[in-house]
This record gives C-alpha cells, sequence and structure tokens, in this order.
C-alpha cells in the first residue's frame, strides 16, 4: 500500500516489461466539489504545452470528486515521484525542470510509444502518471525495458469554467475561416516511416529548410501523436510559414481515437494550412505504417484525398522496401526514401539496390538548389519571394518592407545582396 491507499504504482517499480495487474479502485472522495482556483494557484502551477490554446483566463475552478476524465480534460495535478520524466514542456516550449510537489496543468490522453510508454486515460481521478514532457497524463500499461517507469502525479481535480464545466482542448481548438475546398489545396507530401524514431521527422525538417531556403513558403502538420512541442518548435525554428499539429486541432494525444475523428484532425489541419497562403503542405504522420490507426487511416478514400505523394523514412533498408510497397499497395506514390538509414552509407547502397525510389540524404532535402525538383514544385516567381531591403535576404513579405528598399541612409547606392541564392 502506498501514501495514497492503493498499489497503482507498486506494479510499476519492479522494471519487469510485462502488463502489470489491474491497480485497485482509488478510495477518493465520494461527492463532487467546485472550487474556486485563484490567480496565484495557477501562477504557481507549471502549464504544459499541450494546453498552449487554452487561456489563464478560462480556468476558474477545480472540480473533484467522482468522476471520469475525457481525452483533452484539463488537470491540476501534483508532481509525487519523479521517474523517466524529470521536467515538463511548458507553453513557451522551455523545459521546466520538476520536483516532488511541483503544481502543474496537463491534459489527459492515450499513449503509443514503441521507445517509451502505452498509456490510457484513467476511469477516475486517481494517482497516475505524466506519460509525455509535453503535458499528458494517463495510466502506464507497458513501458521499454530500457528506461524507468513514468513520473507519478497526483491529480487535484479537473480545471473547469465559472460554471463547473471540464476544459477540454477541443472546446480551443483552431477555428476555420472557410469550410475545406481542395481547389485552394497546396500540393501535400506525407511524409510516413517504419516506426517511431525512424527519422520522419528530421526528413521533415530538411525539407522545410531547403524549401525555406529557396523561397517557397511552407506549411507543416503533425497529424497523429502525442502532445508534444519538439518537433513543432524545430518546425518554426527552420521557418517553416505556419505550423500546426493534432492539439490545435483540439487532441492531446490521438491514440485509441476513432479513425473519423482522426480523418477530421487532418482534414481541419490542411484546410487551415490551406488558407494561409502557402506553396506546399508538409505533413507527418507519428509512429510506424504497420501501427494500426495508421493502416486503417491509409486506406480512407478520405485521406487518400489529401495526399498528393509520399515520402518514406527507414532505418534500414529492408524496412524502407516493405514500408514503400505497402504505401504503394495502398495506391499511394512513393517519391523518396529517407530517414535514418541515411546515416549509412552501406545501408544507403543497400536502399538503392532494393526500393524503387530514390534514397536522398538530408543534406540533398536541405539544399535550396535541389529540393524544388525533388518534389516536383514550379520555380519560385519574383512575385513569390524578392530580396528584402530591411534584412538582404530572400523574404516573404511579412516584415512590411519594401523590396529593395535601402538598408539604411549610409547604405544608399550600395548593392543589396541576399545571403541565400534564390533557384
Amino acid at each position: 500500500m502506498n501514501e495514497f491507499g492503493g498499489d497503482k504504482f507498486q506494479s510499476h517499480r519492479t522494471g519487469e516489461t510485462e502488463r502489470p495487474k489491474k491497480a485497485k479502485k482509488w478510495n477518493g472522495a465520494r461527492k463532487r466539489t467546485v472550487a474556486p482556483l485563484t490567480r496565484c494557484d495557477l501562477a504557481r502551477a507549471k502549464r504544459a504545452f499541450t494546453t498552449r490554446r487554452v487561456p489563464i483566463e478560462a480556468m476558474e475552478t477545480l472540480l473533484s470528486g467522482p468522476i471520469r476524465p475525457r481525452t483533452g480534460d484539463l488537470v491540476l495535478a501534483r508532481v509525487e515521484r519523479i521517474r523517466y520524466q524529470r521536467r515538463i514542456e511548458l507553453t513557451n516550449g522551455r523545459k521546466a525542470n520538476l520536483t516532488p510537489g511541483d503544481l502543474i496543468i496537463v491534459a489527459y490522453g492515450d499513449r503509443y510509444a514503441t521507445d517509451q510508454f502505452e498509456a490510457e486515460v484513467p476511469g477516475d481521478l486517481g494517482p497516475t502518471h505524466l506519460v509525455a514532457v509535453g503535458g499528458v497524463a494517463g495510466d502506464m500499461l507497458s513501458k521499454n525495458s530500457s528506461i524507468k517507469p513514468a513520473t507519478e502525479i497526483l491529480p487535484l481535480g479537473l480545471i473547469a469554467n465559472a460554471d463547473g464545466k471540464p476544459l477540454n482542448l477541443h472546446d480551443f481548438r483552431v477555428r476555420l475561416d472557410h469550410a475545406f475546398d481542395d481547389n485552394t489545396r497546396p500540393k501535400t507530401i506525407c511524409v510516413l516511416g517504419t516506426s517511431m524514431n525512424s527519422g520522419k521527422t528530421t526528413t521533415n525538417l530538411a525539407m522545410v529548410q531547403g524549401l525555406t531556403r529557396a523561397g517557397y513558403r511552407v506549411g507543416v502538420a503533425k497529424v497523429t501523436g502525442t502532445g508534444s512541442g519538439g518537433d513543432y518548435w524545430q518546425m518554426v525554428d527552420s521557418g517553416a510559414t505556419c505550423t500546426v499539429d493534432f492539439t490545435d486541432a483540439g487532441y492531446s494525444a490521438t491514440y485509441k481515437l476513432p479513425i473519423a475523428d482522426i480523418e477530421a484532425i487532418t482534414i481541419e489541419l490542411v484546410t487551415h494550412l490551406s488558407q494561409q497562403n502557402l506553396d506546399v503542405i508538409l505533413l507527418e504522420v507519428a509512429d510506424g505504417l504497420y501501427q494500426e490507426q495508421n493502416l486503417k487511416l491509409l486506406g480512407t478514400e478520405t485521406f487518400k484525398s489529401l495526399i498528393d505523394e509520399i515520402f518514406f523514412a527507414a532505418g534500414d533498408a529492408m524496412g524502407g522496401g516493405l514500408g514503400i510497397g505497402r504505401a504503394e499497395m495502398f495506391g499511394y506514390r512513393v517519391i523518396g526514401l529517407s530517414g535514418k538509414l541515411t546515416a549509412s552509407e552501406l545501408l544507403i547502397r543497400e536502399a538503392e539496390a532494393l526500393v524503387p525510389v530514390p534514397v536522398y540524404r538530408k543534406e540533398q532535402l536541405s539544399d535550396p538548389n535541389c529540393i524544388g525538383a525533388i518534389l516536383s514544385l514550379p520555380p519560385v516567381t519574383d512575385e513569390q519571394s524578392s530580396v528584402c531591403g530591411c534584412t538582404g535576404q530572400l523574404c516573404l513579405g511579412d516584415c512590411g518592407e519594401p523590396f529593395g528598399a535601402d538598408l539604411d541612409d549610409e547604405n544608399e547606392g550600395a548593392e543589396v545582396i541576399p545571403l541565400v541564392a534564390n533557384t
């Protein structure tokens, strides 16, 4: 027995990889209570990345008692024991250290991560786990044998509005200006992979860098996964014009969601990006091609209608060949293979001898002189990108400075030299 009145955490402390036995029922409060949340309470709490769309002004009360939380419900919790997650990613992207006693604001969610945890939304507000540093709470069901169990947290209650209604991420999802119109959608390329950490994000990142340097306006969306800002901020830092993910569509994680919901997420994110005056959209589907939800999603006509071409990421030639073959069986056009295998010249040679598509190193994908041709994009025109008089670099016109303007009075008449050459 532990201090919370049950053995919910005990089965995870031995380090075995088998699924733990079902925890005993947690004997919490028998009556629902609604208590006010003060500004001081909220100021003390570390708000996680997954909750970034929820304004702090909406967090007015704390709901506790016999409640079954839902995916996306916001919860105020106290850190009880530090295990695998030693930090939490804040709304601004900074990773803050955690210590026992810290208050955190996270969202409930299920998780599927072969390198870390399998987790599910619990049936009550009893002791649970922080299963993702981006701010996802759930009961750990299994873990990778190479890591520690998840950090233990104690929910204090669901965060609610003034009327005691729990706040859910879905209530604060991105709002669309117009309904989806496929005629306005720019070319859309989806990156798939063999598994978690196969190089999907690295592949997307390299393409963002190359496209941005070449003067294209790029939008990026991660349509499935577990809420975390790592990939999100990398795309922002690499110059993506607009970056969104499933948390912007109102979900802390997508594991266990009905396929219809994931289709809706994809439509919502692609529609949002299509309204941002972009030249190309890059999507990423988390985990591996053979993850159960991914196989179902790729087989839907809705998803097929949104994707023009596929880029595949793999850790070895065999995985790349099998994945490309399966994607083509679904009817997708695969245009290239990249990913973790490109770190090895030997694996590159193996893949080139096996797969029916070119194998690209990340240096090729990030090269502004190559990426347009790789993706069969039309050349950037002067109207799309010009030399900015403010910075001397290729400019998308967002800074408001006139193209070709003088950098300052002292440089009057001087030649403006772009830092990155146009294609």
